[in-house]
């Protein structure tokens, strides 16, 4: 279920990401009752730190603690230092819970990349998993951990812009196919199943397009053009002076449009100031640009695999054109199979917050399938 707990849609979204796995990451009533009435992101902060203090369920700090430093811009002293207590809590809270996994290192270009491998005996399949927009391996293994409970082998890692890579200066870059062939390199991988979660969605369909080892792919949620989804949130009068000026290759009126954004809101100023962080970018122009190659037009005749589309009907970050868009974009895939979410089962909000086991049974029900019919 989809709660209205805060009346700021980005802290709103943000508070389900943690109440979707339900009491595994949170005491509901504590949440409901410390982040209500918070509207701004000091608030925001010291609300979360408190439920972390106070909690005394590792995976609960570990939630509470990450939220924490969600809007917390990277040059923050107090970032750092809480995404460690939030990772040292993860790994404590994952030891107690009996969720195991083995963790990697995988050479890539001037760094490495991090990786978890659950093992299963006589696995099905193999799932590879990468997450999107800065996002840390971390916060999606109770979510993974549902398949490896089904019989998957999984392996979930960190690919460039996201966790320790973007400490490596590792930066969030189009061609994340690259990044999955290294990791499928690594662990002698000749065949499997991959699935990106959110951003990820771009990740995963881009990684089919161009490594053949991947016979089926999962766009949890679709993606089809970084360029708007960076743009989405603005109203729609601001979308239009930012694309303008961007193809108009006006650099300076751009820089000085988002730096006044930046003066009037802080979510905007925390958008941004991130995008630009995660990108290695100097300047908006630059950001927006390297975020526009992020986009699946440039290679959809290249996919051949069997690719599952998932979208929520009211999904904040990405456009619901996209989804439209999407459907029939690939005319060369094996199969290809589309799935809407709507508010009346739940599933509406982005990779279907809120009732998320919709989609992890969905892309299942999807794998199975697929499976008998190869047989």
């Amino acid at each position: 279920m989809f709660y209205r707990i805060n009346k700021i849609k980005q802290f709103n979204f943000q508070i389900n990401r943690v109440l979707t796995y339900g009491e595994a990451a949170c005491d509901m009533d504590v949440i409901k009752r410390n982040l209500e009435h918070v509207t701004n992101i000091e608030e925001w902060y010291e609300a979360f730190i408190n439920v972390a203090k106070a909690s005394t369920e590792y995976l609960h700090k570990a939630y509470a603690y990450r939220m924490a430093e969600f809007f917390l811009e990277y040059d923050d002293p107090r970032k750092q230092e809480v995404s460690k207590e939030c990772l040292d809590r993860f790994h404590e809270g994952f030891q107690k819970s009996g969720i195991f996994f083995e963790l990697y290192k995988i050479p890539f270009e001037t760094g490495t990349m991090k990786a978890f491998r659950f093992p299963c005996e006589d696995p099905k399949d193999i799932m590879v998993v990468c997450g999107g927009y800065d996002s840390f391996i971390e916060e999606f293994v109770l979510q993974v951990y549902e398949f490896n409970k089904k019989g998957y082998e999984v392996i979930l890692f960190e690919g460039p812009g996201q966790g320790e890579c973007i400490k490596q200066q590792l930066f969030f870059r189009h061609d994340f196919d690259k990044a999955t062939s290294a990791v499928l390199d690594f662990f002698s991988i000749s065949s499997c199943i991959f699935l990106g979660i959110s951003w990820g969605g771009y990740f995963a369909i881009r990684s089919a397009a161009y490594d053949k080892r991947i016979k089926k792919t999962i766009m949890y949620d679709v993606f089809f053009d970084g360029y708007e989804v960076m743009t989405n949130p603005l109203p729609s009068l601001l979308q239009y002076k930012i694309r303008k000026l961007i193809d108009e290759n006006r650099t300076q009126e751009l820089e000085l449009l988002c730096n006044r954004i930046c003066e009037k809101s802080v979510m905007a100023k925390w958008m941004f100031h991130q995008g630009k962080y995660i990108t290695g970018s100097g300047t908006y122009y630059e950001m927006y640009k390297k975020l526009g190659m992020h986009n699946v037009r440039s290679f959809h005749e290249k996919i051949t695999c069997d690719v599952l589309i998932l979208a929520g009907e009211k999904d904040h970050y990405i456009p619901i054109k996209h989804y439209k868009k999407c459907i029939k974009l690939f005319p060369n895939a094996r199969s290809v199979k589309t799935r809407l979410f709507t508010k009346k089962e739940g599933g509406e909000q982005h990779c279907q917050i809120g009732n998320h086991m919709l989609a992890i049974n969905e892309i299942t029900e999807w794998i199975e399938e697929k499976n008998i019919l190869s047989r």
